[in-house]
This record gives C-alpha cells, sequence and structure tokens, in this order.
C-alpha cells in the first residue's frame, strides 16, 4: 500500500481529479484547499500580494496504482511546468 500526496496550484485541481479517475481513485481521496505555501519562485498564500492558493491531495493506493499515479503526475508537471507540483510517496500499512 502506498500513501501518495500531491500539491499543486488549485488552477490544475479538476486536471488532477482526472487523473486520479482513470486510475480508479477519481472517489477515493482527501482533498484540502486552501493550502498555503511557498515555492522556488512564487508564494501562494491567497491574500492580496501573492492571491494565487494550492491544492493538496492524499491518496492510498495499492503499490501498482501507487507506480501508475506517480508516472501520470511526472507526466502532468511537464504539461504544467510553472504550477508547482510537488509529489511524493510513503509506504503505508495496511491497518
Amino acid at each position: 500500500m502506498k500513501r501518495i500526496e500531491i500539491i499543486a496550484n488549485q488552477a490544475i485541481e479538476e486536471e488532477i481529479i482526472d487523473l486520479l479517475t482513470d486510475i480508479g481513485y477519481g472517489e477515493s481521496f482527501t482533498y484540502l484547499h486552501p493550502v498555503f505555501g511557498r515555492g522556488e519562485d512564487k508564494r501562494r498564500e491567497g491574500s492580496a500580494v501573492w492571491p494565487e492558493t494550492n491544492t493538496q491531495f492524499i491518496i492510498y493506493m495499492t503499490d501498482p496504482d501507487g507506480e501508475k499515479a506517480l508516472k501520470k503526475i511526472d507526466a502532468l508537471k511537464k504539461d504544467f511546468p510553472r504550477e508547482g507540483i510537488k509529489r511524493w510517496s510513503i509506504s503505508a500499512d495496511d491497518d
């Protein structure tokens, strides 16, 4: 089992949901919005000065589905190089 986390600009949240739907997890995720943060060259604080916000997804998947998701997220990063998409996975126990 893998825990996949994705943090990205809120502008592409639908693309992420579509990605999850494509691999069968369109109804099985935790979604947090707004998420504030600072990246290498941008801030997303939901303020008048820095109006954008991020979104965060947390999904538990089987190992094979987790690998598929990571590859699709990497492809999405190439399609949206300025949106600051970050992703990672953690092995999770089947409690």
